[in-house]
């Protein structure tokens, strides 16, 4: 399963009158002691004119761990149908595939096609095409050319008003030897958020034929949000802001869940999942937030990533430009040898400066750390400060950074740094898109670890 950070292309209206399309891009990295890199994207358009009918779309699906490829898979197809009106059709099918793991360098078909619209109605619909074709490919280092035979089934189902349901069926067949086959299924649901946005869950197989040193199938879900472009006589109205509807009210308690990964099994072996909890409270002058936040990645059965961070404060207004209060956070990190970290810090705060758009604290005071790294504890004083800033990019878009550093206090030089910065989306009032990227440097690693990590990871918020 992989959460995607969802992305509109952006074009002009007079360009985009007409057209329909819907785009989707996510990543997940880790640098440091654990190397992991998971991206995805993916596009699609269509335009329809009297009798004629274009269809593009193009997805892109990476992926490497420790210096492996676990997944590598580029594919793009166009079809122009004409007889839009009737339910028999034409056209001309020609699609490109890059299948690293399968072993399939390249691989381009070109066929014409006969379709039937089985049914037609406002909320089922059921296509069915068929036709002969010419197929170029190089794989494992094989270049050659074949005719091949191209059937393709499609269907669409308006479950409710918000829930559609797609699932398609394509099957190619080298003409003169049927066992050398690729099949691909795919099916999913898509829940509409509001306004352009849906939330979307799918799965693909593929099923390969004369698949010599390769595993003959192939498997990857996701789970994630879509961005639907409509022409302009079928507009929708934008969400309105939710950045401010997401903060708790006073008294109020604000959870927050975040939820991003992926998982390939096949020819690419590899699973990866992050997930966060965060509990706040504001009521008079005093706030209150625990939050735990872990990452978890996996390739062909070697650990690529395990770490589980955990912070709890309590903080009260002091004045109309200072604050006090107390922190204690809980870090666990297995590919950096640390098994576990406990600091506890009281803390003094200075608002710098306020706007209507942005915001920024220092805050700071003496800290007690517990730790237990390589299988060695110790326990030492230490000194805690911080910067914390917030900048509101849009109407819906803002900007939140976090740098911390703790330090030995009989030794400054031996130190921890520690930085987040997260870009986060409201699509509604509950539900938001966020880009994390957290780094951690330290100067007193274990034995046989880096002194640097880092995560870039895109997942989906609900607020309760």
């Amino acid at each position: 399963m992989g959460v995607l950070l969802s992305a509109c292309v952006s074009l002009g209206e007079d360009h985009l009158a007409g057209w329909e399309g819907k785009g989707n891009a996510g990543i997940t990295l880790s640098r440091g002691n654990g190397e992991s890199l998971r991206g995805t994207a993916g596009l699609e358009v269509s335009r329809s004119l009297g009798e004629w009918q274009m269809k593009a779309a193009a997805s892109l699906l990476y992926g490497r761990d420790n210096g492996v490829s676990s997944g590598e898979r580029v594919e793009t197809s166009f079809q122009l149908n004409r007889g839009q009106k009737t339910r028999f059709y034409t056209g001309l099918s020609g699609e490109f595939l890059h299948d690293q793991p399968a072993r399939i360098d390249w691989r381009a078909v070109v066929s014409p096609v006969i379709g039937w619209r089985v049914l037609d109605k406002e909320n089922f619909e059921l296509d069915l095409e068929a036709g002969p074709g010419l197929t170029w490919e190089q794989r494992a280092s094989v270049t050659r050319g074949f005719s091949s035979v191209r059937l393709h089934e499609h269907l669409d189902f308006q479950l409710t008003k918000r829930l559609h349901f797609f699932q398609s069926l394509t099957a190619f067949f080298e003409a003169g030897d049927l066992s050398n086959y690729t099949v691909e299924a795919d099916a999913g649901l898509e829940s509409k958020l509001g306004g352009s946005w849906s939330l979307r869950l799918a799965g693909k197989a593929v099923f390969h034929g004369e698949a010599p040193q390769t595993a003959g199938e192939d498997l990857l879900l996701t789970a994630g949000f879509g961005y639907n472009l409509h022409p302009e006589d079928q507009s929708e109205s934008v969400l309105a802001s939710g950045i401010k509807k997401l903060k708790s009210r006073s008294g109020d308690w604000a959870v927050t869940a975040l939820l991003g990964g992926s998982i390939s099994e096949g020819n690419s072996d590899a699973r990866s999942i992050s997930s966060g909890l965060r509990l706040k409270r504001d009521w008079n002058d005093n706030e209150f937030v625990a939050g735990i936040f872990g990452v978890y990645g996996q390739q062909r059965g070697t650990l690529s990533s395990e770490s589980l961070s955990g912070d709890l404060h309590y903080q009260r207004n002091l004045g109309k430009e200072s604050f006090g209060g107390m922190r204690l956070d809980c870090d666990y990190d297995a590919l950096a040898g640390l098994d576990w970290r406990l600091a506890f810090a009281p803390y003094f705060g200075w608002l710098v400066f306020e706007t209507e758009r942005s915001e920024l604290t220092l805050e700071g005071g003496p800290s007690v750390v517990a730790e237990q790294k390589g299988g060695r504890e110790s326990a030492f004083l230490a000194t805690y400060a911080a910067v914390k800033a917030e900048h509101q990019l849009g109407k819906r878009t803002q900007l939140v950074g976090e740098l911390s550093w703790l330090s030995k206090a009989t030794d400054f030089k031996s130190h921890i740094l520690t930085s987040e910065l997260r870009v986060e989306h409201a699509l509604s009032e509950r539900l938001s898109l966020q880009l994390v990227g957290r780094s951690t440097y330290d100067t007193d690693p274990a034995d046989n670890s880096g002194r640097h990590d880092l995560q870039v990871v895109s997942a989906l918020a609900v607020s309760f």
